[in-house]
């Protein structure tokens, strides 16, 4: 793999991260659930939801209004030496609050990634997020 391709590889999976941040707080979870490969798993602190449907489900059963907003930072990407595959982590920030509920919460985070380029382009093959205090 050349240099420019690892660089393209860097910048799509870069992408989904971003992305991720924006279906998840819109919400939209079809979206969100096609960041995935179709049996991704994303890892909720031990909370394991497998396949697209069960991710998908998760964005979509967000109580009434409720909102977020994520923000990754200090994305990292490294691409395995098969080019077919990447690994990846990030650092999270997000708040959560409900509408008209003045103030809201601050989580403090960070995602450990796993990529896989797919027919459909580079998509999750896991994603998991861990808290910090």
């Amino acid at each position: 793999m050349n240099a420019a391709s690892i660089r393209q590889a860097e910048a799509d999976c870069e992408r989904l991260c971003l992305d991720y941040c924006a279906h998840a707080d819109a919400p939209r979870p079809d979206e969100v659930a096609q960041l995935y490969t179709p049996d991704g798993e994303f890892d909720r602190v031990g909370q394991v939801f497998k396949g697209r449907e069960a991710i998908r489900a998760l964005i979509a059963g967000r109580p009434p209004g409720v909102w977020t907003r994520h923000e990754c930072s200090n994305i990292r990407i490294e691409v395995g030496a098969d080019g077919r595959t990447a690994s990846g982590h990030c650092d999270l920030l997000m708040q959560r609050g409900k509408a008209g509920v003045e103030g809201h919460e601050t989580i403090r985070g960070e995602y450990f990634d796993e990529f896989e380029q797919t027919a459909e382009g580079w998509r999750f093959s896991s994603r998991k997020v861990i808290l910090k205090p």
